[in-house]
């Protein structure tokens, strides 16, 4: 469990990071796309990122866009989409207008794989930077950070 928690945040930073260099490189596995083509037929759009801990896949399905993440073994760690501040649980809504209502919201994805879904966060102020995870009930920090 606690490695799957690690691994949901690595993905979680990996998504939030923007400004990630490049595109990968490397051939992508055959392992991965079987797997990929099995859970997701039908996808359209379909762009893979291949870097040294995990493949990444951007694809659309059902007319939404979604991003796979995969392990070097072709196992799904996790699937993401961006959601609208409504899609979220009401009691994530309340925690963010409450804890962080002098923040704007610039970006807000769930999460989901065989665990369960967590929902990421990030808000932003003049000064601050900060990404919030949560399972459901309560918002975590999981990076704060001031700005230059």
């Amino acid at each position: 469990m606690k490695k799957m928690i690690m691994v949901l945040a690595f993905i979680a930073v990996a998504i939030g990071n923007a400004a990630i260099a490049g595109t990968g490189g490397g051939e992508v596995d055959k392992r991965i796309r079987k797997a990929f083509e099995k859970e997701y037929a039908g996808a359209a759009d379909v762009k893979w990122y291949v870097f040294d801990e995990y493949t990444k896949v951007d694809f659309t399905l059902n007319g939404m866009q979604l991003a796979g993440f995969y392990s070097k073994d072709g196992r799904m760690l996790g699937v993401a989409r961006n959601i609208n501040f409504s899609s979220l649980p009401l009691m994530l809504q309340m925690g963010q207008r409450k804890n962080y209502k002098d923040y704007w919201i610039t970006e807000i994805y769930e999460l989901t794989n065989g665990d369960g879904t967590r929902y990421y966060l990030t808000l932003e102020n003049a000064n601050k930077k900060i990404k919030l995870g949560s399972t459901g009930s309560d918002w975590e920090v999981i990076k704060n950070q001031e700005k230059q």
